[in-house]
């Protein structure tokens, strides 16, 4: 078996119709892929319907992807579709050892047709398109405001699809889960713009004060600038630690219980909200 593997390898590098990129052989069929990160990972998108104007029904949600194989004279088409996401919980015996597990799946599902628009609708006739001359496009997702938002997220996960234009590319970049809700929530690059080594933890009651603190968004875009910009970041943090010893300090809200501000006001065990002194 060696021997034949060696005697095909030289004439495969030799043919001009043969290539490997990112891993995978390509030598007949575009394939496709979502485009992953610097980090070269695929995080959830995370969206909130909470920075649209009360009159906002429907977004669109943009995923970058990549073509492997060359541009097209005419434009392709890509699908995708919804699969489930699985919870697996292990079992030990008293000496750590794994002895079986459980899968159970996810029930914060997205619903087609009330949290998002169902892929099989011409509305995607566009967003699907990836455009003559190009390798690189943007797909989009149709999200539906639903009030069940206001209280819980959901999650939806997407997988592309082969279609008469492209087979599929390497596994790890094909599914993407995009996260929503009508609630405030984590932006979805704060953690890969190490937002947690600038400004401390996550929680929603240092993002209302940060909010309040810049007097509007503190989003993706946000983080975004915080990240490139030392300045930027040093002058915030330091207004968001001002702001937070001035809400300690308030005679007001330390007999009404709110002092020292915690990550979980309704919980007087949770811990308190802080920010780093350096770094």
């Amino acid at each position: 078996m060696k021997k034949i593997i060696y005697l095909l390898l030289p004439l495969c590098l030799g043919l001009t119709g043969c290539h490997e990129e990112d891993g995978l052989l390509f030598n007949d069929k575009a394939r496709v892929q979502l485009l992953p990160d610097a980090s070269g990972t695929l995080d959830n998108y995370s969206y909130s319907f909470i920075w649209s104007p009360a009159s906002t029904t429907r977004d669109i949600v943009y995923l970058p992807i990549r073509v492997m194989g060359g541009p097209a004279d005419t434009d392709r088409h890509v699908m995708i579709e919804q699969v489930s996401e699985y919870d697996i919980t292990y079992n030990k015996d008293h000496w750590g050892y794994v002895t079986d597990s459980v899968v159970t799946e996810r029930t914060d599902k997205a619903v087609a047709g009330k949290h998002y628009v169902p892929f099989d609708s011409q509305e995607y006739a566009q967003l699907f398109t990836i455009p003559a001359g190009e390798v690189r496009a943007q797909i989009g997702v149709i999200l539906l405001r639903d009030v069940s938002l206001t209280k819980e997220k959901v999650r939806l996960r997407i997988r592309l699809k082969p279609t008469e234009d492209f087979d599929l590319g390497e596994s790890k970049y094909l599914e993407r889960t995009i996260t929503i809700s009508d609630m405030l929530e984590q932006p979805s690059n704060w953690a890969q713009r190490y937002m947690n080594s600038y400004f401390g933890n996550y929680s929603k009651a240092k993002h209302q004060l940060m909010m309040q603190v810049v007097n509007g968004k503190v989003d993706e875009e946000w983080v975004d600038e915080a990240y490139n910009s030392v300045s930027f970041r040093y002058y915030w943090r330091m207004k968001f630690i001002e702001a937070l010893q001035a809400f300690n300090n308030d005679p007001a809200n330390i007999a009404a219980g709110l002092a020292p501000m915690r990550e979980n006001a309704d919980d007087p065990n949770s811990a308190l909200v802080t920010f780093p002194t350096s770094m």
